[in-house]
């Protein structure tokens, strides 16, 4: 005969199952892989009139696009990544650049941020807290006239941050500004690493500086001084924590990479780590959340892109850590990848 299960026995084998069953849904949710999200884009030249968005973590393209514009000559991802910034002759215009602005992934959307009746400019930064662009400009009316300025991605706010003939003091002789170029904003936005051209007030010797000043123009002090004749940086940017400057320092023709410790003023070359092939790099840029910097090595009619680590010690000293490896290559000469530029993303569609 069979007996029946007693009330309390067919409760303690209902809470077993319940208990099998919780411990079984934990155990698949601790096996589950852990996808880490780089919430930030790298932009890059593709070409003539063209730009990709790619990946910073699989090195994969998520976009080739190509705005309705002559020619891109500087690009930068503005705010959150959420638009592409890039400097192009107006269509039908004359030489001088202006800024546009363009929905990231499509090129739909272009908005033309600054008139040709005002600027040619040169060099484009967007800040990582806003949306803001720092850049360097000539005045089409004053030739000698290169300094920074700031706008904001609307086209409205504009505000001058450097005048020609302005004193600045060059680590300890008194100069004036002649031009100034390549403005890059610091991870807080509190800040502009730029290049400087300076000619001393008394003797008129020329001086080409590393400066960094405040967001609203204030407060200049050079970091780094060389001959002028002798040298021109370009690529100018900050590392994650705004502790160093990466930068390309070109020399009566040899290009160098260097750093620039902000708070002792050190400097390191670190060339040779960032040399692939024995071509030295043309462009580069620095990860705005991890310690990386990409670079594309100089190639005729294109490259590739490649991203090396670094690391900073407790003393506050930077090295190299590792080889470089490639990230995005060349695709069948077709689309190269130049200049890139590496900003926050907030990872919405």
């Amino acid at each position: 005969m069979i007996r029946p299960i007693k009330k309390n026995t067919r409760t303690s084998f209902l809470l077993l199952f319940t208990f099998l069953a919780i411990v079984g849904c934990e155990k698949e949710k601790e096996e589950e892989p852990v996808v880490i999200h780089d919430n930030s884009l790298i932009i890059a030249e593709a070409s003539t009139a063209k730009y990709v968005i790619v990946s910073p973590s699989t090195g994969a393209v998520r976009a080739e696009v190509q705005p309705n514009v002559i020619s891109i000559n500087q690009l930068a991802l503005g705010y959150q990544s959420q638009k592409a910034i890039v400097t192009s002759k107006e269509p039908g215009g004359s030489f001088v650049k202006v800024i546009f602005t363009c929905e990231r992934e499509t090129g739909n959307n272009l908005f033309q941020v600054t008139s040709e009746q005002d600027w040619d400019v040169m060099f484009v930064d967007a800040s990582p807290v806003g949306p803001q662009i720092v850049f360097s400009a000539q005045n089409v009316d004053v030739l000698s006239d290169d300094n920074i300025h700031k706008i904001n991605e609307d086209g409205t706010g504009y505000e001058r941050l450097s005048s020609p003939d302005e004193i600045v003091d060059c680590l300890g002789i008194s100069c004036k500004i002649w031009s100034a170029y390549d403005p890059a904003w610091s991870p807080d936005a509190s800040k502009i690493a730029f290049d400087i051209h300076l000619r001393e007030v008394v003797e008129l010797h020329p001086h080409n500086s590393i400066c960094i000043m405040d967001a609203d123009g204030g407060n200049k002090q050079v970091l780094y001084d060389v001959p002028v004749e002798e040298t021109h940086y370009h690529d100018i940017c900050w590392t994650q924590d705004g502790q160093f400057l990466v930068f390309l320092n070109n020399l009566a023709n040899d290009t160098k990479v260097k750093v620039l410790n902000i708070n002792t003023k050190n400097i390191i070359d670190i060339t040779g780590q960032l040399t692939v092939e024995g071509l030295h790099p043309t462009s580069l840029w620095t990860s705005p959340n991890s310690n990386q910097i990409i670079f594309n090595k100089y190639e005729p009619g294109g490259g590739d892109l490649y991203v090396i680590d670094f690391t900073v010690s407790d003393d506050n000293q930077f090295q190299i850590d590792g080889n470089y490896r490639m990230l995005a290559s060349y695709q069948d000469n077709s689309l190269h990848f130049g200049a890139p530029d590496w900003q926050l993303w907030d990872g919405n569609e």
